[in-house]
């Protein structure tokens, strides 16, 4: 298996109503030791630049967890171009036949990952609330697998199995 994570809005949690700030971002001492636990392959893909993501993991303390960055200026291009998936997939030497995770926050990015047949994890913040309540019958896209509020509650949910829920 390989986990793919892309980093804002994914690996952690802010309001986007507010202007970003790196010291706004806080290490997740759960959120670290569960993505330290993996033994599968853990990947960064990312729209952001490789000095955001420097920044990033080094604000959450989580330099030395993932085996492989990629970023908008190493893949020369961004998602949901799918030629910016295949460069990501070749460079990262994943194959067709790889059980592949992908933890993301853009129904974009999900919908290509779901043409090429991983599984897909959407990391929704606030509004999973509303996608679990049956009285807002909001309809799911049939190319998201799963659905989370923050990342870790899916890493619970993947590499724990606690009680936490999916949605579908």
């Amino acid at each position: 298996m390989i986990s793919v994570f892309d980093l804002d809005y994914t690996l952690y949690s802010l309001p986007k109503s507010i202007p970003f700030n790196y010291n706004l971002l806080k290490k997740n001492n759960k959120v670290n030791n569960l993505l330290k636990s993996l033994s599968n392959k853990k990947y960064i893909f990312t729209n952001g630049t490789l000095l955001h993501v420097f920044k990033v993991l080094k604000q959450l303390e989580m330099n030395n967890i993932f085996d492989k960055i990629e970023t908008c200026d190493t893949l020369k291009g961004y998602k949901p171009n799918i030629n910016i998936f295949n460069k990501f997939i070749e460079k990262c030497s994943i194959k067709n036949d790889d059980n592949v995770m992908f933890f993301e926050d853009t129904l974009e990015n999900l919908e290509i990952a779901k043409k090429l047949n991983w599984t897909t994890i959407f990391i929704c913040g606030p509004y999973s609330n509303f996608l679990r309540n049956d009285e807002y019958k909001l309809k799911i896209p049939d190319f998201i697998d799963y659905i989370f509020v923050d990342i870790e509650e899916a890493l619970i949910y993947f590499y724990n199995i606690d009680t936490t829920e999916n949605i579908r």
